[in-house]
């Protein structure tokens, strides 16, 4: 029998537009090693921010099947087309990661953020359209071409991070597995703490893995420090593990010196690690 590779192998990039979504979105997909040797299905890890994610995952990835320390994974990533100029860029994950026009937290920290992005202010209200596409659509639609197990996971960073968070707390059953990194989960004026607080009132359980990490010198940022990324992630964790629910297992971390930038490498390690590990199951 031939040996599998020992790379992911990623396809050729797609262009496709959601019903709802006003603009269209590259698709990257990586097979894992052993897909061409096989008929097995893998679970689908959904990278956010694709043009600059989707290469970070994918090459972790290939490092952490090499060494045996992650499950062999389908990844797709969604996001801005390469050629994006940063405004269009910006102004596109904005509108996408959140489900409110007025995307920034409440008060002064909302407030500061607004005043440093001066005059070119960005708007979101597209979080329902986008994880729909996510879901409804494009979902099936690769189903029906690649081996994708029904274990679902999503990514998310700073902005992405807040989507991921959405996602949890309003279709919480879309994904299996959650990991968000520097996660601005106060976004939207408290949004996500009001969803968290309507899903506890209904629910006694939530079946999720949940991985958060941020970096103790997003502190020093005033940008970073106005969008509350540690306090919210600090908030989440500590709501989520007061509800006690059975089914919901929830890691957080806060890596010593890391900033917004490089924080996000260190939270995928971990949280790929976490949420995936090699089991017998996984390993085929």
């Amino acid at each position: 029998m031939s040996q599998s590779r020992h790379t992911y192998q990623v396809l050729p990039t797609r262009r496709t537009q959601g019903t709802d979504v006003p603009w269209p979105h590259d698709v990257h997909i990586a097979l894992p090693p052993s897909y061409e040797h096989g008929d097995r299905a893998y679970p689908v890890l959904w990278v956010t921010d694709a043009s600059l994610t989707f290469p970070l995952v994918v090459g972790l990835l290939n490092w952490l099947h090499t060494v045996g320390e992650v499950a062999e994974l389908i990844v797709i990533g969604v996001g801005a087309p390469d050629e994006s100029d940063p405004a269009e860029f910006g102004a596109r994950r904005t509108h996408d990661f959140y489900a409110r026009p007025r995307w920034v937290n409440a008060g002064l920290g909302g407030a500061r953020m607004e005043a440093l992005a001066g005059d070119t202010p960005t708007r979101g209200g597209g979080a329902d359209a986008m994880l729909s596409f996510l879901v409804d659509e494009l979902r099936p639609r690769l189903a029906t071409e690649f081996r994708c197990d029904d274990d679902h996971g999503l990514v998310g960073f700073s902005g992405g991070g807040h989507f991921v968070g959405y996602a949890l707390l309003s279709r919480p059953t879309a994904f299996g597995r959650y990991l968000a990194a520097s996660p601005a989960l106060s976004g939207c004026e408290d949004l996500l703490f009001t969803l968290e607080t309507e899903y506890a009132r209904t629910h006694d359980d939530l079946a999720a893995k949940v991985f958060l990490g941020a970096g103790e010198a997003e502190l020093t940022d005033p940008f970073v420090a106005a969008a509350d990324i540690l306090g919210s992630m600090t908030r989440m964790a500590q709501l989520l593990r007061l509800r006690d629910y059975p089914s919901l297992e929830v890691t957080s971390r806060l890596y010593p010196r890391q900033t917004h930038g490089s924080a996000l490498s260190y939270t995928l390690n971990e949280g790929l690690r976490t949420l995936y590990p090699v089991t017998a199951a996984s390993d085929g």
